[in-house]
């Protein structure tokens, strides 16, 4: 069966580095290994639900994969079955406080391409949230926002820009994030840019892990929905991902890694 050939990509950790140290934790480790072999040996796929702002799992959230309804469970997780080994499922997320989020999970060869979606806290309707999912591997990917002539937002720079309209919310240095920015107002008049670094191979710039091993996801929130979605495609090298711009207060694709 196609579901059994991978149960690698969920990467068997969890743990958080963070701002705040509340998170899933070290419990995370068994939940993940309990999600690869719950897919090698039952044929089960797990969709886990974690607070973009704590790295808390999302518990009593309904998710409707399909047609078919699920309540996440304190591990913000919810466990179906599905015939489709290559494709899209859609997927509806919903609970009170968060934004309903509708999205598309990705079935490759019977496995889902990123299994942890980190869902946001309800914003303001000027307000834009960036959040990072990645796996195991790398470990440390690092969020990058830049507005052009201005601020440099990340761990390593500043955490909050002087002017107060965007800041790092959580950082993670042990895999699988989430790494979040929320930015409290974007000025048409601006142009912005978001990258993805992989802090972790730093010294090796021809690294392909970024692209063939972090699965990294990119989701931005923002007038109380999921307003897009990005995957790092595979098959290059660089540990850097240039992800999107954002132009006269549109979005503009780049998808680059160099």
């Amino acid at each position: 069966m196609g579901k059994k050939i991978l149960f690698t990509f969920l990467g068997l950790s969890l743990s958080m580095a963070a701002f705040a140290q509340s998170g899933t934790g070290s419990s995370g480790v068994q939940g993940r290994a309990d999600d690869a072999f719950r897919e090698l040996n039952e044929g089960k796929l797990t969709l886990r639900f974690v607070n973009a702002l704590t790295g808390d799992y999302v518990e009593g959230a309904q998710v409707i994969i399909g047609q078919d309804r699920y309540i996440s469970d304190a591990e913000g997780k919810v466990v179906f079955e599905t015939d489709l080994v290559n494709g899209s499922l859609p997927v509806t997320f919903r609970k009170s406080g968060f934004i309903t989020a509708d999205f598309s999970a990705e079935i490759m060869v019977g496995s889902i391409f990123q299994n942890q979606v980190s869902v946001s806290p309800e914003l303001r309707p000027d307000q834009i949230r960036i959040v990072l999912d990645w796996a195991d591997r790398p470990r440390d990917l690092d969020a990058h926002f830049y507005k052009e002539d201005g601020y440099h937002i990340s761990y390593r720079h500043k955490k909050t820009s002087d002017d107060g309209s965007v800041r790092l919310d959580r950082d993670d240095r042990n895999g699988n994030g989430p790494e979040t920015i929320t930015i409290n107002r974007i000025s048409n008049s601006d142009n912005y840019t978001y990258k993805v670094h992989d802090y972790s191979n730093r010294d090796r710039r021809r690294s392909s892990d970024l692209a063939n091993r972090s699965r990294a996801t990119v989701r931005v929130y923002g007038d109380n929905r999921l307003l897009r979605t990005y995957r790092i495609d595979p098959n290059q090298r660089g540990t850097e991902w240039i992800v999107f711009r954002i132009e006269n207060g549109d979005f503009v694709l780049v998808d680059q890694v160099d």
